[in-house]
C-alpha cells in the first residue's frame, strides 16, 4: 500500500435515497490517516470523513487544474475516487441497476 498521508483526493459521492432521489457531494479531501481498509480525509469544512480503502477505488489523477461546481479548485490532486452511496439497503435493492 502506498503512503497516502497528506495526499489530496478528489472525492465524488452520488447519494441515492429510498425514493430514488439523487444528490451529490464532491470535494477535495486531504488524507489524515489510513489503514488497510479505511482512509480518513479532512473535508474543506474541517470535518473528517471515513472512506473505504482499496486499490480499485482510487485512480491516479491526471495533472491539471480541477474546478468543482461549488467553485473550489485544486491543482494536481493525487487521486480521484467516485462512490455511489445508498441511504439504506432498501434503496440499494431498488436502485442498484442505475449504476454502470
Amino acid at each position: 500500500m502506498p503512503n497516502l498521508k497528506d495526499k489530496i483526493i478528489l472525492v465524488s459521492k452520488r447519494k441515492i435515497d429510498n425514493d430514488g432521489n439523487e444528490t451529490s457531494d464532491t470535494y477535495f479531501g486531504k488524507v489524515k490517516v489510513f489503514s488497510d481498509n479505511t482512509i480518513i480525509v479532512t473535508k474543506p469544512d474541517g470535518d473528517d470523513e471515513s472512506l473505504p480503502n482499496g486499490d480499485e477505488l482510487y485512480d491516479p489523477a491526471e495533472q491539471g487544474f480541477y474546478e468543482l461546481e461549488d467553485g473550489s479548485t485544486y491543482e494536481n490532486p493525487d487521486f480521484i475516487a467516485e462512490f455511489v452511496v445508498y441511504e439504506t439497503n432498501e434503496a440499494y435493492e431498488k436502485f442498484q441497476n442505475r449504476n454502470p
